[in-house]
């Protein structure tokens, strides 16, 4: 299959939802959006926790389990978090919802405001975890776009919650995944001699830790600054990478 199938599928899926979710907007209760927020809570928690641990534990010769990559997750979660304060991403996710606020307030096209921030919260939510990465990854890497689409089913369920919110905002943040994704199944056919089995699995450990702070997001328990960390999930590479150079 061509390498990039899975980022059509994942988008055409956050489409379809968005759209119904509009449809839908008027039909559904504050009662029942609740109940389902804190199902997908669960549900995002439980992706990224299986993640974190399928990555950082390993059989040891006697059969227990034992842990590994603890020191190139803690750095990656460190130093990545600190590159994204640095860059002030979180800036960037405000300033394009402040552009949808402004664009669809001017045209009277609903809420400006629930516009904006959906674009903004659902382009996070569906870029941040680890299968948009490791997703894009294997795409790239070996035209298998399983976990995308897996990811597809899932970002579409939850754009319909989310579009009967947010309004167009949701199906508007399909864009931002399409270009996401795509950068990153690009670039993984470029560097494919340096992206090892090693590098992408400690790049989904730490996209899954980043993962699961936005079950706490949508549980409304803490707000982590999400988007400051998501160049953490890249750092395994950047680590292997200066590591070949200096060998």
């Amino acid at each position: 299959m061509m390498p990039g199938l899975g980022t059509v599928v994942n988008v055409a899926a956050i489409l379809a939802g968005g759209c119904l979710g509009i449809l839908l907007k008027k039909g559904i209760s504050e009662r029942f959006k609740n109940i389902i927020f804190q199902a997908m809570g669960a549900a995002i928690l439980m992706i990224g926790l299986s993640g974190a641990m399928s990555g950082i534990l390993k059989l040891n010769d006697k059969g227990g389990l034992e842990t590994q990559y603890v020191l190139i997750m803690i750095l990656s979660l460190v130093l990545g978090g600190v590159i994204g304060e640095a860059l002030r991403l979180d800036r960037l996710f405000d300033r394009a919802g402040e552009g949808m606020r402004r664009l669809f307030s001017k045209n009277g096209k609903g809420n400006g405001n629930d516009v904006g921030s959906g674009f903004a919260n659902c382009t996070i939510l569906y870029c941040a975890g680890a299968m948009a990465i490791v997703g894009a990854v294997q795409d790239g890497l070996m035209s298998d776009p399983t976990m995308l689409i897996a990811k597809g089913m899932i970002d579409g369920i939850t754009s319909v919650l989310f579009a009967t919110v947010y309004g167009v905002g949701v199906p508007l943040s399909a864009v931002s995944v399409g270009l996401y994704q795509g950068l990153i199944t690009l670039l993984a056919v470029f560097i494919k001699p340096w992206l090892t089995e090693t590098v992408v699995i400690q790049m989904s450990l730490v996209g899954s830790i980043v993962l699961m702070l936005l079950a706490f997001n949508l549980w409304d328990m803490k707000k982590f600054n999400v988007a400051n960390l998501i160049p953490a999930a890249f750092m395994p590479l950047f680590f292997s990478l200066i590591q070949k150079l200096w060998s």
